[in-house]
């Protein structure tokens, strides 16, 4: 598997080529997304939160941007997330389900609760506000029973942040 992690397209079932498992016979083979519709142009390079490691119980609603990445393990949004209403009900659906402890889950890249709320940041989603508020009062201190033991704190300062934001709008 690459540097830049070991989830990637190459490993995703989203990924064409994979014809819905997790890995190709054919890595020469040409690679475009089944949920985001576009061309993989670096399948070893390229992420998105909707990934097998991320989300295992085969999520297909574009959950954020995707990423493109390097072998030091950088990564950079390449592609916004689609905006349609089926897209941000589902964000909205996963941020009522957060919960204060944080699940374990693959340590490089962004988290999903934390793509689900930048996201909702980003498109200055009003209903979000309720969940955001609910999320910027969690523990920032609260840890998975995981290997990573990651906190909340980074989670936290999203969702007070994305309140801002969202607030900005409505003010102006």
């Amino acid at each position: 598997m690459p540097n830049g992690g070991s989830d990637c397209c190459v490993s995703c079932w989203f990924n064409e080529v994979n014809r819905g498992g997790r890995s190709t016979t054919d890595p020469t083979a040409p690679t475009s997304c089944t949920i985001r519709l576009f061309k993989i142009d670096d399948p070893s390079h390229t992420y998105c939160a909707n990934h097998p490691k991320r989300r295992p119980e085969r999520d297909p609603i574009p959950i954020g941007p995707a990423f493109v990445g390097n072998d030091s393990g950088e990564r950079h949004e390449f592609q916004s997330s689609p905006d349609t209403e089926v897209v941000r009900q589902h964000l909205l659906d996963l941020l009522s389900k957060m919960k204060e402890e944080p699940i374990s889950e693959y340590p490089m890249g962004q988290y999903v609760d934390e793509t689900v709320v930048y996201q909702l940041a980003l498109f200055k989603e009003a209903r979000a506000r309720k969940g955001l508020e609910r999320i910027a009062a969690f523990n920032p201190d609260a840890r998975e029973k995981g290997p990573f033991r990651r906190t909340r704190r980074q989670l936290v300062q999203l969702a007070k942040d994305a309140l801002e934001m969202i607030s900005e709008q409505r003010d102006s």
